[in-house]
């Protein structure tokens, strides 16, 4: 028979979990936990409620807030993919992005032909060519980023339906890329103005184009996403969007002055009330008179771009769930 050691009772086996002086010591992920005044102190454990009230079906239209959130923080994204569009708007061609000047220079140059020399629709106007310039860059910038957005879930329908994202990010690059695009159609406008006689003498007015550009490019986002639900929903709209904005330039005075071929009051108010005859006037006004225009030509040419921003937004807003809908 074998002995036991007298001390066994006083050094129990690390195994051994037989009560010590009224206590239990319980070992958790192997680590034996301190006691204080002979007792285990409490395992707390955090439980988390389920609340079912917060599930949101994949896909569907956050609220405003989350939604203008997320499209902050797309803000990246949105200036990558206006890059990109830019860069590679005019590789497939020879002259490359030369056509961002070309396109309307000749536009110009055709109509400067017909209205100017041959019907003469130009007189009582100083400088004629440059006013058809100034008209045609500024407006086919309208046409290009409106005709753009409107057609911006159809043109994006793989990126649409493929990612989670608010899909305002998408129209908001397209009119980054446009934006981008214009500042080097202004500047080359500039240079025209300037070498092609008369020529006009710099002044501190044109430094006023800029908020025009601005409240412009507002105008085109704004309208542009207004447009959109409708061009998704009824595809054939973007076929009829250049033949409306092209009749939309024919009435806002790119190559005549209504007032010289208009007398009836209420229809010059319907030119006046225009928000891109007023971009083309208010530009005439700063670049070739070197003259500020009055204040009610800038309240409504910032009335109708901040009002078309946030109706075209919330429009556009409403139809989030439907951009990726199988067709």
């Amino acid at each position: 028979m074998t002995n036991v050691p007298s001390d066994a009772s006083a050094s129990p086996a690390p195994w051994d979990d037989s009560p010590d002086n009224g206590s239990t010591r319980v070992s958790v992920d192997g680590v034996m936990p301190e006691t204080v005044g002979g007792t285990v102190p409490e395992q707390r454990t955090k439980v988390e409620r389920f609340n079912p009230d917060r599930l949101r079906a994949v896909g569907a239209r956050p609220p405003m807030g989350e939604y203008l959130r997320d499209l902050w923080g797309s803000r990246h994204f949105i200036m990558y993919d206006a890059r990109v569009r830019l860069a590679v708007s005019q590789d497939h061609t020879f002259l490359g992005k030369a056509w961002i000047v070309l396109n309307p220079a000749l536009l110009g140059l055709t109509f400067f032909v017909i209205f100017g020399l041959l019907l003469r629709t130009g007189r009582g106007i100083d400088n004629f060519v440059a006013y058809i310039l100034i008209g045609l860059i500024m407006f086919v910038y309208s046409i290009r980023s409106v005709v753009a957005v409107s057609r911006s879930m159809q043109s994006g329908k793989a990126l649409v339906k493929g990612f989670m994202f608010p899909r305002a990010a998408l129209t908001l690059s397209i009119v980054v890329r446009d934006a981008m695009t214009q500042v080097w159609a202004i500047v080359a406008m500039f240079i025209m103005v300037l070498l092609i006689p008369p020529l006009e003498p710099v002044s501190w007015t044109w430094l006023l184009v800029i908020p025009v550009f601005i409240l412009q490019t507002i105008f085109n986002w704004g309208l542009g996403m207004l447009l959109a639900p409708l061009v998704h929903r009824i595809p054939d709209v973007a076929n009829l969007m250049s033949f409306f904005m092209r009749l939309w330039m024919y009435a806002s005075g790119i190559f005549y002055d209504p007032s010289r071929f208009v007398s009836d009051e209420r229809i010059l108010a319907l030119f006046h009330f225009n928000p891109l005859y007023q971009v083309l006037q208010i530009s005439r006004s700063l670049i070739l008179r070197a003259e500020v225009p009055p204040l009610n030509s800038w309240a409504i040419l910032t009335t109708a771009a901040i009002f078309l921003c946030v109706v075209g937004f919330l429009v556009f807003w409403r139809d989030e769930e439907r951009y990726a809908d199988e067709r």
